[in-house]
C-alpha cells in the first residue's frame, strides 16, 4: 500500500531522474499512471515473494534494495547486487528473456520503489525512444556496479577487496553497514571493520 504524498513523491523522483535524459512530456505522465505502480516497502520485506514468476523491473525512489541468495546449508546470505536510489533490480536476468534470476528481491530500508512490468516496457520501447533511454540508463548503472564489483573482489584478499570497493564503489559504501558490505564482498564483518580502521588510521589494528 501507499498513501497518496509518497506515490506523489515516488512518481517525482523517478521523472526528476528520467528527465535528466529525456524531454517528458504528458505522454510520460499517463503512461506511468497507466502501466506503473508506486509501492512503499519496509526494511526486510521481500519484493517477489507473493508472484515469484512475475517479470518485473523494480526502479528505487528511496530506500536500499538487494538481490540476495541464501546457503541452505549454512544460512549465510550473499548479496549479488544493490540498488541505491536512481538504480534499478530486475526479476530476470534482463530484459528479453522470461528466466528468472535466482534469488530474492528484498528492502534492505524502507522506502519508495516503482514497480515497472516487462510486458509493458517491451510493448512501448520500439515505439518509444525515452523508453529505451529510461531502460538502457537503468540497465549501464547496473553493468557498471557489477562491473565495478568484479574488479574489487576477483583475486584480492579481503583487505584488498575492502580497499577496492571503496575506492570504486563510494556511494554503495556511503549507502550500506558494516554486515552488509562483507555480505556483499564475501568476507568477515571482522575484515571490514580492520579495513575501515585502515583507512581511517592508515595504521592496522592491534590484535
Amino acid at each position: 500500500m501507499t498513501d497518496k504524498r509518497s506515490h506523489r513523491a515516488g512518481l517525482k523522483l523517478l521523472f526528476d531522474f528520467w528527465g535528466k535524459y529525456h524531454t517528458i512530456e504528458n505522454f510520460h505522465y499517463q503512461w506511468v499512471k497507466d502501466n506503473l505502480s508506486v509501492r512503499t516497502v519496509k526494511r526486510g520485506e521481500q519484493l517477489n515473494a507473493t508472484d515469484h514468476r512475475s517479470e518485473m523491473t523494480y526502479f528505487v525512489a528511496t530506500g536500499l534494495l538487494a538481490r540476495i541468495e541464501e546457503n541452505p546449508d549454512t544460512g549465510k546470505r550473499k548479496i549479488m547486487s544493490l540498488a541505491i536510489p536512481n538504480m534499478a533490480l530486475m526479476t530476470t536476468n534482463h530484459l528479453y528473456t522470461h528466466n528468472l534470476h535466482p534469488g530474492n528481491i528484498v528492502a534492505l530500508r524502507s522506502g519508495i520503489i516503482i514497480a515497472i512490468p516487462h510486458l509493458i516496457l517491451r510493448q512501448f520501447q520500439e515505439n518509444e525512444k525515452s523508453i529505451d533511454t529510461l531502460i538502457d540508463v537503468l540497465s549501464n548503472k547496473k553493468k557498471r556496479q557489477l562491473a565495478l564489483l568484479r574488479r574489487a573482489t576477483l583475486g584480492h584478499s579481503p583487505f584488498e577487496r575492502y580497499l577496492h570497493f571503496a575506492r570504486l564503489l563510494p556511494e554503495i559504501k556511503a549507502a550500506t553497514t558494516q554486515i552488509e558490505q562483507a555480505d556483499l564482498l564475501g568476507i568477515s564483518r571482522h575484515a571490514v571493520q580492520a579495513s575501515q580502521y585502515f583507512l581511517l588510521t592508515g595504521k592496522f589494528p592491534e590484535k
